[in-house]
């Protein structure tokens, strides 16, 4: 109580004073949940989800916006250290002509964006072998083409997460549209590796490494489900004629209060299934209940986990 008044107390007087000051919001969420993963070594009752993002946006005039996010995270992975850890991040300067934005964020977006069921479990399928994700840097430029279609293009870096120096350059260039309950992502995906970088994928046996890849997502909301499909290339920096694309498909369908879905994906050998049951307390809380079985591909492959969890959000 006596923090609030004076955090109310120092607003006042920054307001008194004539001082400036930008405005944020703040969100986030709880989850805790009982839980076996993959690998069988974390079950019982656990803390699976604490987050806080804070926004903030400045209108520059002209037509013109500056925004900033960030997001920070803590659950039970990190409980014995008392540590926090750092999620998404963004600066977004948007224009009458165009929208720019500086971010460090995970990769794989565009191949997750096609899953659409309520699945709240510990690993997720980027513990799988059909999509991957890693931390990157990138400059971002959206283009709107028309009311429903931008060009996206995007220079990517990424690496061991906050190297002074990338190990790999990625050249992004897509179009998205959204319209009629349809919403599509393509982008077409083009690396350069460091020497460092080769050197470590041919000590791997990466001799001729794929450099260019392609995916792309489709959902569409019917009203009665939403589906969702998905497709990613035989992927960067692999052996070229190794690697196998990746399908992921998925389904759900709302009834009254609750909502339930499935999530599939193949790649080669390789391949997920995952399915959730969500019931919405209201419009910020629900209580979930969700499974998931997944194939590496290699001998002895196969686990699963569960998740049964109360989650709110603000």
């Amino acid at each position: 109580m006596k923090k609030t008044l004076i955090a109310l107390a120092a607003v006042a007087s920054l307001a008194t004073s004539g001082a400036a000051f930008a405005q944020a919001t703040i969100s986030g969420g709880f989850g805790f949940a009982s839980i076996k993963n993959m690998a069988g070594t974390s079950q019982g009752l656990l803390n699976t989800g604490a987050w806080l993002d804070v926004s903030t946006s400045e209108d520059l005039g002209g037509g013109m916006k500056i925004a900033g996010f960030m997001e920070l995270n803590m659950d039970s992975s990190r409980a014995a250290s008392g540590s926090a850890y750092s999620g998404d991040r963004s600066l977004t300067l948007s224009t009458p002509s165009a929208t720019f934005i500086l971010t460090n964020t995970r990769s794989g977006g565009n191949q997750h964006a096609s899953l659409l069921a309520p699945v709240n479990v510990w690993d997720d399928v980027w513990n799988g072998a059909v999509i991957t994700r890693a931390n990157v840097d990138a400059a971002v430029i959206v283009v709107p083409m028309s009311s429903s279609v931008s060009f996206v293009g995007k220079y990517v870096e990424s690496g061991p997460d906050y190297a002074a120096s990338a190990g790999t350059t990625t050249l992004v260039g897509g179009v998205t549209y959204k319209g009629n309950g349809l919403t599509v992502a393509g982008y077409v995906n083009q690396s350069s590796f460091t020497p460092a970088t080769l050197a470590t994928l041919a000590a791997a046996g990466v001799t001729d490494p794929r450099l260019l890849s392609t995916d792309l997502s489709v959902v569409y909301d019917a009203n009665v489900a939403k589906f969702g499909f998905g497709y990613d290339s035989t992927r960067r920096g692999k052996q070229n004629g190794t690697d196998d694309a990746a399908i992921t498909g998925s389904v759900t369908v709302p009834f009254g209060a609750a909502e339930a879905g499935l999530n599939i994906g193949k790649r080669g050998n390789a391949g997920f299934s995952q399915v959730g049951l969500q019931y919405n307390l209201s419009k910020r809380s629900n209580v979930n209940l969700s499974f998931g079985n997944y194939d590496s591909g290699a001998a002895n492959g196969t686990s699963n986990e569960y998740s049964l969890s109360l989650n709110h959000y603000f």
